[in-house]
């Protein structure tokens, strides 16, 4: 650690069936606010990175509230603790990840100019770290082909595993559905 004794001890380290570090926590009194714990786990998190070559993904928490921070993304607040799974894939996946950059977009599922352009922004985003994008489509400008090729896309450079896909009436959702089995009939 970068203080006078060189040595500190995480509160809780979270490991892996390979013995390696997938996640440390802070923990703070319930009564102190937990982003005060913020840069004491990122002290911690680095120290672990430098003796394992694993970099965890940090919690900080008073046990009423709980942060995660993931690189490369900005902390946020979660309703509790990852498991081990879903710790192990948050690691694989910086490896995995292939950048959005140059990407080839199926002309089959969407080929319309505009398409294609709102495809390209939110790989943009999602590449700067975004977690959000909103997308404004008109009636009848293929909304649901564009999200089954950025659905397509994000699975292909292994950024996404799952997809929730919601609409506002039924009919929209048989539609959707049968659209996704047509058009990517490799997902499920």
């Amino acid at each position: 650690m970068p203080n006078q004794e060189g040595k500190g001890f995480a509160d809780y380290v979270l490991f892996g069936d390979n013995g390696k570090p997938l996640a440390v926590v802070e923990a703070k009194r319930t009564s102190k606010d937990p982003k005060i714990g913020r840069q004491q786990a990122k002290l911690y998190a680095d120290c672990i990175e430098k003796m394992s070559g694993t970099r965890p993904v940090i919690f900080y928490t008073n046990g009423f509230e709980t942060y995660i921070w993931h690189d490369p993304y900005l902390p946020r607040k979660v309703s509790g603790f990852y498991n081990k799974e879903e710790l192990s894939l948050l690691i694989e996946r910086r490896k995995m990840k292939r950048p959005l950059t140059n990407i080839q977009i199926n002309d089959d599922i969407s080929n319309r100019y505009y398409q294609k352009e709102a495809i390209l922004a939110v790989c943009d985003a999602l590449s700067r770290n975004q977690r959000k994008a909103l997308l404004v489509m008109a009636t009848g400008s293929g909304k649901t082909r564009t999200a089954i090729s950025i659905v397509d896309v994000l699975t292909r450079h292994n950024w996404v595993k799952n997809v929730l896909f919601l609409a506002d009436r039924k009919a929209l959702i048989n539609q959707a559905y049968r659209n996704f089995n047509n058009l990517l009939p490799s997902l499920p």
